[in-house]
């Protein structure tokens, strides 16, 4: 077994000053403290730690010449070692700051949200995700490889203090994606890079996927995508949700042709000038036993709320859900996976929506209902 802990200066200064306190307890226990027929031994420690770090307090003091010439030994050696030791505690932690400044450590977090790849939409993303109780008490961690100056003034604007950290380095990696701690994560945002070529973009993204569900089988994956075809890659890599960049713009811009009040009905339902007119919460026992009709007429009544779609949550994915039985290349994948150990699980397949449901549909079988929240009035 190798103690690959005494390799640093500093655990040896610690050990070299632990047995120089022994040395010189047990010295001046025997040269000053037995001939006086005292047999207290912590008044020797006492008076090596005190001469050691020459405080001095003078309360026990030697009084044959040979415990003075220990004493003269132990405080010359003791301004050296101190002070280096000092020197070295000051330097480790100036070093570790550094080092998490430069987002070269692995965080030490639980419930927190990663993002991965950084893009022009960013930013966006993280002042959405600041609206909602998604990120309004937890830690942002920024996996990307953004230059040390982005890195700070991002931290300024974002005004997150110690919530936000960062790790630097490739998304694709997976010695970068385990300093981000993915397997203690509430949910994993995936950007496609700015600065790569779509299909290269696209392709980080697909192994970053893979790496996140190998370290975090049950972890929550969100991707967008930028070419239409790498889209069902990514689902089968595991990410639950994805989104096409240019998807949700071409379906707006189409219905604004029709009807041009269109996107400012959706900056109004998504938050883009602020909060969201969105919001979700879970059904009761009590409301399982309805019917949309019956619910729909009790809601509206109560609190003026309007409900708009049944939630079903998002349930529990494996590998081999995702895998064609009639194909031999994916066959290969999933025999590769359990020949090398790995877990097939890949977390939670999305949750289903059904809009503005029929009178008579049962409740019992979603988890929650979407719904507009009430107008504020101004004062």
């Amino acid at each position: 077994m190798k103690f690959t802990w005494f390799r640093s200066t500093f655990s040896k200064l610690i050990l070299f000053i632990a047995l120089l306190l022994v040395a010189s307890s047990v010295g001046f226990y025997f040269l000053e403290l037995r001939p006086q027929g005292r047999t207290d031994f912590l008044s020797a420690f006492w008076w090596a730690v005190v001469t050691l770090t020459t405080v001095g307090y003078g309360d026990i003091v030697p009084a044959t010449t040979s415990g003075r010439v220990l004493g003269l030994m132990v405080m010359v050696s003791g301004i050296g070692l101190v002070s280096t030791l000092t020197g070295n505690l000051a330097s480790m932690l100036v070093e570790r700051h550094a080092k998490k400044r430069k987002g070269l450590l692995q965080v030490n977090l639980s419930g927190h949200v990663i993002v991965l790849g950084w893009n022009s939409y960013a930013p966006n993303l993280i002042r959405t995700l600041a609206q909602t109780e998604v990120l309004a008490k937890s830690n942002l961690v920024l996996v990307n490889n953004l230059p040390q100056d982005e890195r700070d003034a991002l931290a300024f604007k974002l005004e997150m203090g110690e919530r936000l950290q960062f790790v630097y380095g490739s998304p694709a990696q997976e010695s970068v994606l385990h300093r981000a701690c993915p397997e203690k994560a509430k949910v994993v945002y995936m950007l496609s890079q700015d600065g790569l070529e779509p299909k290269d973009a696209d392709q980080q993204n697909l192994y970053a996927a893979l790496t996140v569900r190998s370290l975090a089988p049950k972890v929550l994956i969100y991707s967008e995508v930028l070419l239409a075809e790498n889209r069902e890659h990514l689902l089968r890599a595991g990410v639950n949700e994805i989104i096409s960049r240019g998807e949700v713009a071409s379906l707006i811009l189409g219905m604004m042709g029709a009807n041009p009040s269109a996107w400012p009905f959706f900056q109004s339902l998504i938050g883009v000038h602020g909060g969201g007119s969105l919001d979700l919460r879970p059904l009761t026992q009590e409301e399982k036993r309805m019917a949309w009709g019956e619910f729909f007429q009790g809601i509206w009544s109560r609190t003026g709320i309007m409900p708009l779609a049944l939630c079903h949550e998002s349930r529990e994915l494996s590998l081999e859900d995702m895998l064609d039985e009639g194909s031999a290349l994916d066959q290969f994948i999933l025999e590769l996976f359990t020949a090398s150990g790995q877990q097939t699980q890949l977390g939670k397949q999305g949750p289903n929506i059904l809009i503005n449901p029929p009178t008579d549909q049962r409740l019992d079988v979603y988890d929650g209902v979407l719904f507009l929240k009430p107008v504020q009035e101004e004062s």
